[in-house]
This record gives structure tokens, sequence and C-alpha cells, in this order.
């Protein structure tokens, strides 16, 4: 079971990368009210898509950003996190209709 944290203020869970990925409560719900709305009620399919997401893609231009897909019903959330030297934070999330893909895939690791 994927470990999650929680205080009044602070949301934490460990990805399938093994880094350790937060956001603030206050962050969580800037990213609700001004960016997407649809994602409402929905932290934790985003802390989900995090902890088992079915792909990962490492952004080609800027390294350090990582796009986490996990498929709910017909769309998949993305959440967009950047990756530090020991953990990470989440940048923002979204649904779409069809995961991008773009960049190079770093989970699952090829066979």
């Amino acid at each position: 079971m994927a470990k999650f944290i929680q205080s009044a203020n602070l949301f934490e869970v460990r990805s399938v990368l093994g880094k350790n990925i937060r956001t603030t409560k206050r962050y969580w719900e800037f990213i609700v009210k001004f960016k997407h709305a649809e994602l409402e009620n929905k932290l934790p399919e985003v802390l989900k898509t995090i902890q088992k997401a079915q792909f990962v893609y490492q952004d080609t231009e800027h390294k350090e950003i990582f796009l986490y897909y996990y498929k709910i019903n017909k769309h998949w959330i993305c959440a967009v996190c950047r990756h530090l030297s020991q953990d990470g934070f989440l940048v923002t999330a979204y649904l779409t209709a069809k995961s991008k893909r773009r960049g190079i895939k770093v989970w699952p690791k090829k066979k």
C-alpha cells in the first residue's frame, strides 16, 4: 500500500518512481479554482495517479518535469510533477481524453 501523508495543509505521496511528491492544500485549491475546476473533489484520484501511474513520461525539454497518467473511467488524469533531488511537488493536474505520451517513457520500464 502506498504511503499517504496528510497534515492540515500538506499532502504527500510516494510516486511509482520512488519520489515523495507533495502539494499544499492552498495550492490544490488554486489548481481547482483557477486552472482545472473539473478536478474539484478529485484530489484522491490525483494522488492515486502519482502512486499507481500506468505511464510516466519525462519531458524532453525540462528534464525535471514528469507527467504521470492514470485512466479513470473514460478519461486520463495527468499529474504534472517537478522532481527535485530527493522529492518533488505537484505542478498541475488535469483530465484528458487521451494520454499525450510525449517525452521519454520512464514507467513502466521496457523489458
